[in-house]
């Protein structure tokens, strides 16, 4: 890879796209459930998200932080490590739904920064964990293709909290009354609580890091039942 700090900017801001095609835009994680109980509207959803920040934002920052610092130097001892963490995050995601809709965003994520980049650990990982057929999320994908572009622990964590409040975000656009400026405002607003989960996420160890959200958690394994929907999860 390039140690550019510009080239390195570009690359991460190209995977750190909300509008990157892994599924994002077909996954709501239980919001489109919390919109048809009236349990969220524009009026709270700026509230909402700092909570979601500091439970399940923390959370995957953790899973994100301790994958970029094992890619970087990589060493394919570590994917045994990886895998297994990859596992754990799954375990800790309780709703189905969202546990589903987090592999296969991974998966995707996965396959197209090998298939995009000239990283080639990413082409054995991808490789790896379809011969293992082993369940891969987001966020560790993330953090191992920020790691092996040589991206900082800080930087990476941070860029996929943003990456997901904006993901997010787009998906309440279409569920509720929120126009793209006051959108872009709530966005804003929310930077010191993503800086503020990504440095919670990384210094905290996996096996102390914890998350509590049980009214996502349930919205989303109803979503199943809605008699309309707009997204899968």
């Amino acid at each position: 890879m390039n140690d550019n700090p510009a080239s390195a900017l570009l690359h991460l801001q190209q995977f750190a796209d909300s509008a990157l095609p892994i599924g994002g835009a077909a996954h709501s994680f239980g919001l489109e459930s919390l919109v048809n109980m009236g349990l969220l509207s524009v009026d709270n959803l700026e509230c909402f998200f700092r909570d979601f920040l500091e439970e399940s934002g923390t959370l995957e920052a953790s899973y994100c932080a301790a994958s970029c610092e094992l890619a970087d130097p990589w060493l394919e001892a570590s994917l045994e490590q990886w895998i297994a963490w990859n596992t754990e995050l799954g375990a800790r995601k309780l709703a189905r739904e969202s546990r589903d809709a987090s592999a296969a965003m991974g998966r995707r994520f996965l396959l197209l920064a090998a298939h995009a980049s000239d990283i080639a650990e990413l082409t054995s990982v991808a490789e790896f964990a379809a011969d293992r057929q082993a369940e891969v999320h987001l966020a560790p994908c993330f953090g191992l293709t920020a790691g092996l572009m040589h991206i900082d622990t800080d930087t990476a964590a941070a860029a996929y909290l943003q990456q997901t409040v904006t993901t997010l975000l787009s998906c309440c656009q279409r569920l509720i009354a929120l126009g793209q400026t006051r959108a872009q405002q709530i966005l804003w607003r929310l930077q010191p609580a993503i800086l503020c989960a990504a440095q919670r996420g990384i210094s905290t160890p996996l096996a102390q890091v914890g998350s509590f959200t049980m009214l996502p958690d349930i919205a989303s394994a109803r979503h199943p039942n809605l008699r309309t929907r707009l997204f899968i999860s």
